[in-house]
């Protein structure tokens, strides 16, 4: 298991590092306000995938062990179709992005929508190896295309969604070889799911992620009108700047997930959760303390005038991201159990205190609010869960807190991996 984590950790520090070139160029060429309004067009497509994987999404990994494959990926399918097309075209009429920019903004949510499946698929089958395969080859691909539109000095918006859209769809072809080669060498479960099945299930998995997007992203909207659509591409920075800082905690909840979905002992899924929330938390812990002590005077150079100031901003996010690290992981334990219910209803939670938190919009422009509305929605969500997590199985809190022996053991099994 500590060997998917880190494949999966590694290969999420190389994406990382190529999407943050990306947003360097983006920055640097573009500005804060076609950063902006990449991060909104962005969230248009990350609003599609969701609502597509409801479906075809991580209910999948539920899904797979127990019943036919075939028929998953059909019912998936026709509704990424469905989905990608018309949720693209709502939220251009209502001007969650440029309208101009509906065909790029539909095609990506529609490839990235059928890729997708197939990655929830293999996760659903464990094969960690070629779920992130795809995951790289998506993220070189899309670099090498923007690369070569820039030496072109095509500096505008369509350039990077051109490059989006060739990295989804070479995405998706890989994703179908995979799948199939999973499919001649694994025997298939004839019991057909029901769409009723596949509905219910995803339904709440995706209410659990599409609330918990917007409890975040709900503040670009509300900074996009009362400050600026150029502090838009800031804030939008600092957050992938401090999500750049999680990605080991992402990776683990991805095993999470894998793990106690195939795991029919409870107590052992438990045992093994509160492990890995503890693996989270402690280098979750010392990545963002190397981001908090990261020079701003650094970061201004690297992204440009326009980003002046991002550092203030990224420790406002830095509470929440540390909450997140210990969320993460138990809303995958409970993915992987099959209480959809439970991450859905923090979902709300979390999105609703945004809302309410986003009165003070009404009050005051400071560029410190929309941080701090995130991370406190973080916080709320990570109490609720953790509540709840250690009544379920009669565990004090600081059985979570890493000790002494945690870290040796962590050390011990790095070492011999190694």
């Amino acid at each position: 298991m500590l060997k998917n984590i880190t494949g999966t950790f590694f290969t999420r520090i190389l994406v990382s590092v190529l999407n943050f070139a990306i947003i360097i160029l983006t920055a640097k060429l573009m500005g804060a306000e076609i950063r902006g309004s990449i991060s909104l067009c962005m969230l248009a497509i990350a609003i599609a995938g969701l609502i597509n994987e409801i479906v075809g999404g991580p209910a999948v990994v539920y899904l797979v062990p127990r019943f036919n494959n075939h028929s998953i990926a059909m019912y998936s399918y026709l509704w990424a179709m469905l989905v990608s097309l018309s949720s693209s075209l709502l939220l251009g009429l209502f001007h969650f992005y440029d309208i101009e920019l509906l065909p790029l903004v539909a095609s990506c949510s529609l490839m990235l929508c059928l890729g997708s499946i197939h990655q929830f698929l293999l996760l659903g089958h464990q094969k960690i190896k070629a779920f992130n395969s795809i995951a790289l080859s998506q993220s070189v691909i899309l670099f090498i295309v923007f690369i070569s539109f820039v030496f072109q000095k095509q500096y505008h918006i369509q350039s990077y969604f051109y490059s989006l859209l060739i990295a989804y769809a070479i995405s998706f072809l890989l994703g179908l070889k995979y799948i199939n080669f999973v499919w001649k060498n694994d025997e298939l479960i004839n019991q057909k799911p029901t769409l009723k099945i596949l509905f219910n299930n995803g339904l709440l998995t995706q209410l659990a992620s599409l609330t918990h997007l917007m409890s975040s992203r709900i503040t670009f909207y509300f900074s996009s009108h009362f400050i600026s659509l150029a502090f838009v591409g800031v804030l939008s920075t600092a957050l992938s700047i401090t999500e750049a800082a999680m990605l080991f905690s992402s990776s683990v909840a991805l095993i999470t997930a894998s793990t106690v979905s195939n795991e029919m002992n409870k107590t052992k899924a438990a045992n093994t959760t509160l492990k890995l929330i503890k693996l989270s938390l402690l280098i979750s812990f010392a990545l963002l303390f190397v981001l908090s002590i990261f020079p701003e005077s650094l970061m201004s150079a690297i992204f440009g005038k326009d980003f002046s100031g991002i550092k203030i901003i990224i420790f406002t996010l830095i509470p929440g991201a540390l909450a997140n690290s210990i969320s993460q992981v138990i809303s995958h334990y409970y993915s992987g159990s099959g209480k959809f219910k439970i991450n859905t209803t923090v979902g709300f939670i979390s999105l609703a205190f945004s809302l309410l938190a986003g009165v003070l919009f009404f009050k005051t422009s400071s560029i410190l609010l929309p941080g701090c509305i995130i991370s406190a929605s973080s916080i709320a969500a990570m109490i609720y869960f953790v509540r709840l997590f250690l009544k379920e199985n009669h565990w004090k809190v600081q059985q979570l807190l890493p000790t002494f022996e945690d870290i040796k053991l962590v050390f011990n099994k790095i070492k011999n991996h190694s």
